[in-house]
């Protein structure tokens, strides 16, 4: 298995993690996305099938909903830069194998990574509902303030857990 940046040659119509949205989103939109430049797609690749993938895009947020541990070692004039995590998906075949932490892991380490070259407070994840929160949640992510299905990580947790 491999995580490989999106192509247009990947083989992605047999893809099914459940979520109509999400698997409309790799078959016809991540190549849009990334030729437009709003996201990057990344996929787990397992005999030429596609497991599972994850897009990434930059973003800004509101200071007043981070964590309140966050917010008070950050300038309370602006809006303060972070990476989003705007999807993640599991092929049914795979899921329940920890397919997802693994892209997970993978998603926060490429964003650490990032975070050397371009300012970054932390990684924030829209949930699609609870039971995608729970899994967020068990990974150190905290809900905002003011929406809790959005989640976030400090990149400075990211970096001390994982070696970049």
């Amino acid at each position: 298995m491999q995580i490989i940046p999106f192509n247009a040659a990947i083989a992605r119509d047999v893809f099914d993690c459940g979520e109509p949205a999400l698997n409309h989103y790799l078959q016809q939109l991540a190549g849009q996305h990334s030729r437009k430049n709003v996201s990057r797609t990344f996929v787990a690749i397992d005999n030429d099938t596609v497991t599972g993938f994850y897009s990434l895009s930059m973003a800004e947020s509101q200071l007043e909903d981070l964590p309140a541990a966050t917010r008070k070692k950050l300038p309370p004039q602006y809006p303060v830069p972070v990476a989003r995590l705007s999807r993640l998906a599991v092929d049914k075949t795979c899921q329940g194998q920890r397919m997802g932490e693994l892209l997970l892991m993978n998603a926060l380490a490429r964003c650490a990574r990032i975070a050397g070259e371009i300012g970054t407070v932390g990684i924030i994840v829209d949930a699609k509902h609870e039971q995608a929160q729970r899994f967020y949640l068990k990974y150190g992510f905290t809900p905002y303030t003011t929406k809790p299905l959005t989640l976030f990580i400090p990149m400075q947790t990211v970096m001390q857990s994982l070696p970049v």
